[in-house]
């Protein structure tokens, strides 16, 4: 799957022409482009290559060529590790758009800045902004409860602190094997009573990697039910900006499933799993189309950061867009944004 040098160019080119224009990529707008000192028919040999590799794809029968996913991952991973990861600042946004946030701009508690920064991420890169204000609610699991309905149907009772009880069954795809379902009752009452629920909890106690093979396998069962539990005991506030904007964003035209999008705004645990992914991370993350597990989200890309103190992540800003989206202004935007708003935590809660 390695790229030479003049195949990483020729992709870097038709990823930065098609991401402008919207229009597939012919050979000869190749020709002398970039230091491509080549002819049109040695472009066509590399497209060939570069399709049979799975990073360019034609649609229909265009003789251009558009990137995949994976073109575009390669295209991500240079831009955040090589030479242009050092550009990636202000200068990115581009002359005249006021989209810098600096703390001074981000007035009054962190409600109104996280709605000041979506507003203004938004207007930055016409594409949709959210920003994630986790709030752990305290509460702590009392007890976990496994019961054999049938054979092949499972029924998980979790307990919690604030009285809370979340029931649900889970079909088997063959038949529950009773010892494991004791094993699992006590490891899992073991572990996590009387600890505050949180993902990281949750986290190590399903990935443990003391467990044998059949009892992760068994405990991977479950992992949904304790992530909707997680969920639950949360109080997090969702910020969203420039939903109209997406609306209108002319890149969207070829994206039959926008309202996939919009009802995935509705849809609270699958976009939470998506924002929490960056939350245990200080860099920018960036998942691209068919990269998603949910469906809903594969004709999009996710640029999202955490922002917080630094012994602690306290929520995410992210930029929703179709994966030909402008990647070097929405890194720089969501990067931006993200430490100006630690910045400001720093100043009002340290």
């Amino acid at each position: 799957m390695a790229l030479t040098e003049r195949q990483r160019r020729i992709l870097n080119a038709v990823t930065e022409r098609y991401i402008g224009t919207g229009a597939p990529v012919s050979s000869r707008e190749l020709v002398g482009v970039a230091g491509l000192f080549v002819s049109s028919s040695t472009v066509r040999n590399e497209f060939a290559i570069l399709e049979e590799k799975g990073y360019l794809t034609h649609p229909h029968t265009s003789a251009g060529r558009v990137p995949t996913d994976l073109g575009y991952r390669e295209f991500v991973d240079q831009l955040m590790s090589g030479p242009l990861s050092r550009s990636l600042g202000r200068a990115a946004l581009g002359p005249g758009v006021s989209t810098s946030l600096q703390p001074e701009d981000l007035t009054g508690e962190i409600d109104t800045a996280l709605r000041q920064a979506t507003d203004a991420m938004s207007r930055a890169t016409n594409l949709l902004a959210l920003a994630l204000a986790p709030r752990v609610s305290g509460a702590r699991l009392c007890h976990v409860e496994l019961l054999t309905l049938h054979p092949t149907e499972l029924m998980y009772v979790f307990i919690v602190s604030t009285g809370g009880v979340m029931k649900g069954v889970i079909d088997w795809p063959h038949a529950i094997d009773q010892g494991l379902v004791e094993w699992a009752r006590t490891y899992l009452n073991e572990t996590l009573n009387d600890h505050t629920l949180t993902s990281r909890l949750i986290r190590r106690a399903l990935d443990n990697p003391d467990l044998s093979p059949r009892e992760a396998g068994f405990l991977r069962a479950l992992a949904p039910a304790f992530g909707r539990l997680v969920d639950e005991q949360y109080q997090e506030e969702l910020f969203v900006g420039g939903t109209s904007r997406l609306l209108a964003e002319s890149q969207l035209k070829d994206i039959s499933s926008l309202r996939d999008l919009l009802a995935l705004l509705e849809e609270r645990f699958l976009l939470l799993r998506v924002l929490r992914a960056a939350l245990g991370t200080g860099a920018v993350v960036v998942r691209i189309g068919s990269e998603h597990e949910a469906t809903a989200l594969q004709p999009f890309s996710v640029v999202a950061a955490s922002y917080g103190l630094p012994q602690r992540r306290l929520g995410t800003v992210s930029l929703v867009g179709p994966t030909r989206m402008d990647y070097e202004k929405a890194i720089a935007t969501v990067r931006e944004t993200a430490q100006s708003l630690s910045e400001l935590v720093g100043e009002r809660y340290e």
